[in-house]
């Protein structure tokens, strides 16, 4: 039996991880695009570290595109098996891959315009069209939480609770081997003990294996308030005290709806200003609606919200904008306002065109709102380096840019060392640490050590193969 380490390995993006049961059977465990892949995505440079059609099986933790984004990828060079997940995380992952899928149909025809007649047949094809997001979806297959599934009989898998998202699942893989058992256990993204909407995470019992997680190993999140008091303070700060721009970038799934609920809450309490609220995001349009058909998988606080006032997310001052022309009437809005766009690292998107508009205002706040992977534009307005280039221009830096990490929907190191020893048992031999940059993989390690844990600890790079 083998554990093959394909993405996710020393970097926050493209998780994807091979397990080789001993007769041959192939399980992949998501197959997320890899950011920095995403922005060349055509198929004259991508291919899979595999043969797809060796595949026999690939079981999806959650929506996120740098888990799910590949999945017609894999499916148009040859995958004919099942694609097993949850019924949430099937209806999100519907919009974001048809959303990558346009996304790249757009970019193809841009570079065929530029190209000229002659050198159109040069331009290289998308990775995946539409046909293939729909190929990709007849293949799912959905499975509650808490229901061990037979795949064959040499192995069953179970899906566990992981918070991060709704629907996200942390899955446990159960393989027999002869007489002997051994049981895998997947974190996929982890959620957050305090997380909006969402449940927390629930540990895996009994495992020999775990790979889990490592994003901010070696971080606490620095934010102590709460994620009202916190949004509360920079809406005062920027929209009260000065009437300027509030600009929020955010993931479309996810992060923007944990922040529109923070603000109906501060609505519904009577203490936000009478500023109007702009969520620029057609994906958000779409996948926000998908939360009301799985109110079951909301926390107990969500649930008692929604009971008594009818709806998580509306409220007056709030606009919702889909259409081309309400995005160019919002760039031309001047009053104080809120405007939460996506995407979250500010690479492409709505968000850069409200970043550029705004770059300049000092009596504007960029406020960024999660992780921001190393060379994205939202990393680098981090930097505080005073001119910041936006598709091919720089610009003077005069607004003020702020973080914070209260809507973050992955643990702190505490929450990531508390789970890990919550996963521990006597039988559990090997624990692997992915999805992080190395630094907080190696920290996440020396502190696992320091704590006097006798499992092998393991930080593979891509590619790494280990023999179970």
């Amino acid at each position: 039996m083998k554990l093959t380490f394909h993405g996710a390995a020393k970097q926050v993006t493209g998780s994807m991880h091979l397990l080789t049961l001993a007769n041959g059977y192939n399980i992949l465990v998501d197959c997320g695009l890899n950011y920095l892949q995403k922005r060349d995505m055509t198929e004259t440079v991508f291919s899979f570290p595999f043969n797809p059609p060796d595949i026999d099986v690939v079981l999806l933790t959650h929506a996120h595109i740098d888990h799910s984004g590949n999945l017609p990828a894999l499916v148009n060079q040859g995958f004919k098996g099942h694609i097993f997940c949850t019924e949430a995380t099937a209806d999100l992952t519907k919009f974001l891959l048809f959303d990558s899928a346009n996304i790249q149909w757009q970019e193809y025809k841009h570079k065929l315009g530029r190209a000229g007649k002659n050198k159109r047949n040069n331009v290289p094809k998308p990775i995946y069209t539409e046909k293939h997001v729909e190929k990709t979806l007849d293949q799912m297959i959905t499975l509650k939480f808490n229901k061990p599934f037979v795949l064959n009989e040499y192995a069953t898998i179970e899906f566990i609770e992981a918070g991060h998202l709704l629907g996200a699942a942390s899955i446990v893989v159960e393989v027999k081997d002869g007489k002997k058992i051994n049981r895998f256990g997947f974190t996929g993204d982890l959620g957050r003990n305090n997380a909006e909407l969402i449940r927390i995470p629930v540990a895996m019992k009994n495992l020999d294996y775990l790979i889990t997680e490592t994003t901010y190993g070696g971080r606490k999140h620095r934010s102590t308030d709460d994620s009202e008091t916190e949004l509360m303070r920079f809406i005062e700060d920027t929209c009260v005290r000065v009437r300027g721009k509030l600009i929020i970038p955010a993931f479309s799934v996810g992060r923007t709806q944990a922040i529109v609920h923070t603000i109906n809450k501060l609505e519904k309490k009577g203490i936000l200003p009478p500023v109007k609220v702009f969520v620029d995001s057609p994906l958000s349009v779409k996948t926000t609606h998908v939360y009301s058909n799985h109110t079951n998988l909301l926390n107990s606080e969500a649930m008692k919200f929604l009971h008594e006032h009818g709806n998580l997310f509306d409220f007056d001052n709030l606009f919702w904008i889909d259409d081309m022309d309400g995005h160019d009437e919002l760039l031309n809005y001047t009053d104080s306002c809120i405007i939460v766009s996506a995407a979250g690292m500010v690479e492409g998107g709505r968000i850069q065109e409200h970043v550029k508009n705004n770059i300049q205002n000092p009596l504007s706040t960029i406020l960024i709102a999660g992780f921001c992977a190393e060379g994205t534009l939202g990393h680098r307005l981090l930097q505080g380096q005073k001119t910041i280039g936006i598709k091919g221009k720089d610009y003077p830096i005069y607004a003020k840019i702020q973080s914070t990490d209260v809507f973050s929907s992955h643990p702190g190191c505490d929450e990531i060392f508390d789970y890990i020893k919550s996963c521990v048992n006597p039988k559990l031999k090997k624990i692997f640490l992915v999805h992080g940059e190395e630094t907080n993989l190696e920290a996440m390690k020396l502190m696992l050590e320091d704590d006097g844990f006798l499992q092998e600890i393991e930080i593979p790079d891509k590619g790494d193969q280990y023999r179970i």
